[in-house]
């Protein structure tokens, strides 16, 4: 089922599909620190990113083709094996978005990728994004 989200171009509105594909981890990825809508800033982020790259796009759908991958990094807490202290958390959401550039229209295939460490330092936190198109049609 398609949803709509305000784009941050104004007057304009994205299209969003498939988050829901993300429900069961929404308690991991409240790891990163964004909160709980992983929609609200995988969307915004990703429009930001497109903007950034594509001054004058515009993007009309979002859609969230496939589980995120999850990946964990621990260190074992007091030498003890059994138990781990979180360190290191990613989280990769596979994407297609349809973009209106210069009236043409364009289909990218994006891993839009979350990666927090220094997760057991409160303040050595650090959350770095990665934007990466890995393939992209003309419709």
């Amino acid at each position: 089922m398609a949803e709509s989200m305000e784009s941050i171009s104004k007057g304009k509105s994205i299209e969003i599909s498939g988050f829901d594909c993300a429900e069961k981890s929404v308690h991991m990825i409240e790891w990163l620190g964004l909160g709980k809508d992983y929609r609200k800033f995988v969307v915004s982020d990703v429009e930001g990113e497109l903007y950034k790259q594509q001054p004058g796009s515009q993007l009309l759908k979002l859609q969230c083709i496939g589980e995120p991958e999850l990946l964990t990094g621990a260190l074992p807490q007091n030498g003890d094996e059994s138990k781990a202290i979180l360190t290191r958390f990613s989280a990769t959401f596979p994407l297609e978005a349809t973009v209106n550039l210069g009236g043409e229209v364009w289909v990218l295939t994006i891993d839009q990728n979350y990666y927090a460490e220094n997760l057991n330092i409160p303040n050595e936190r650090k959350l770095t994004q990665n934007f990466n198109v890995k393939g992209s049609a003309k419709q």
